[in-house]
């Protein structure tokens, strides 16, 4: 069986083969056990204590509540269960708290930063605890930091390389796209200086230049999370940090960059929603997925006989039309093309059956 490479902005393998994972309708008390390993940096981590468990409680809990048995692995140790007391419902739960996630660590280590690339290599984490499934969040530093883009790119490249080389045949990686950061919010401000100034310090930049800056430092990384489909085989992208963009940023981020639980249920609902979907299509099953928008279903893929001609150059536009670039892309005439859910809305639900199709007859046009 393949290794599954999959970035977890929206798309999810749609090869049809033996069950390795029990659905959530099987019994919990008969269901294989999941081990999911959540790497990255604060954002995983969780950073204050306020917002301990990050976005990991929510995905926890959601795939509890769907059915599933999951043990959350780690380098850190959980060692207790925190219990979580969800204010937007008074619903309180307990979560499986161990994880990879290091506050201020970067992609890969350089002058001032740790790296999460060491990390795996000197914890040997994922040899050890050997994961079904990792979740994989990081680049916010290198972006704080003002990083050379072509270096974060080959940053990433060989951190993924180390992860699938280093995890069983059977398993699989999730890669997010990271959230957006608001530079010029009170006690962050200095974490961005490498924006404030020209590379020879003889030009300063205002508070509006330097929000422009980031934003498009952040979109140029997400790119490169998302480009890096089809590198490898079952290699898809997926959205999960963008739900946190330009629109919404202010009210999900408690500080300008690390999300509040609010962002971090947004963040958790959209991974529940992505591996319950992994999950139930290596098993031929249905899912029903719920967002604050609609409530969409999926099955296995396959071809409704209305589906308009579709092409890669339709999943890419779509791709970034998800990420929060420009609507004319998708809206207008072209907006029955990509609501391949039929509900009136675009969301990653019609990518992951966008890219479904498109796999299913080859990467070709399909019809």
């Amino acid at each position: 069986m393949k290794k599954l490479i999959s970035i977890l902005s929206a798309a999810v393998s749609a090869a049809a083969s033996v069950p390795f994972f029990s659905t959530a309708d099987t019994a919990a008390d008969e269901a294989e056990t999941i081990k999911i390993m959540c790497i990255g940096d604060s954002i995983t981590d969780g950073y204050v204590p306020e917002y301990t468990g990050s976005y990991r409680k929510f995905l926890y809990h959601g795939l509890t509540e769907k059915g599933y048995s999951i043990d959350m692995v780690g380098a850190k140790d959980g060692g207790w269960s925190p219990e979580y007391t969800d204010p937007a419902t008074g619903e309180s739960f307990q979560f499986d708290n161990e994880n990879t996630g290091y506050s201020g660590y970067s992609i890969k280590a350089y002058p001032g930063r740790s790296g999460i690339l060491e990390t795996l290599q000197q914890s040997k984490c994922l040899q050890e605890k050997k994961p079904d499934i990792v979740t994989l969040q990081i680049g916010t530093n290198n972006i704080i930091d003002n990083r050379d883009m072509g270096e974060n790119r080959k940053d990433l490249e060989e951190l993924v390389e180390y992860i699938i080389s280093n995890i069983p045949e059977e398993s699989v990686l999730f890669i997010s796209t990271i959230p957006a950061a608001s530079p010029n919010r009170e006690g962050v401000r200095d974490w961005f200086m490498n924006y404030r100034h020209s590379a020879d310090w003889q030009t300063q930049y205002d508070d509006a230049a330097v929000e422009m800056s980031v934003s498009k430092a952040v979109k140029d990384y997400n790119d490169i999370v998302c480009q890096s489909d089809g590198k490898y085989p079952n290699l898809h992208v997926s959205l999960a940090g963008s739900g946190i963009n330009d629109a919404n940023k202010a009210e999900l981020l408690f500080d300008g960059v690390h999300p509040n639980n609010d962002g971090y249920r947004l963040i958790g609902g959209c991974w529940t929603d992505i591996i319950d979907e992994y999950l139930r299509s290596r098993s031929g099953g249905t899912t029903t997925s719920t967002t604050s928008a609609t409530t969409v279903t999926t099955t296995t893929a396959t071809v409704p006989e209305t589906d308009p001609r579709c092409t890669v150059s339709d999943l890419v536009r779509l791709s970034r039309f998800l990420l929060g670039e420009s609507e004319d892309q998708c809206g207008g005439e072209n907006f029955d093309r990509y609501d391949i859910c039929n509900d009136n809305v675009l969301d990653t639900y019609d990518l992951v059956l966008m890219r479904k199709l498109l796999v299913a007859y080859g990467g070709t046009d399909f019809v």
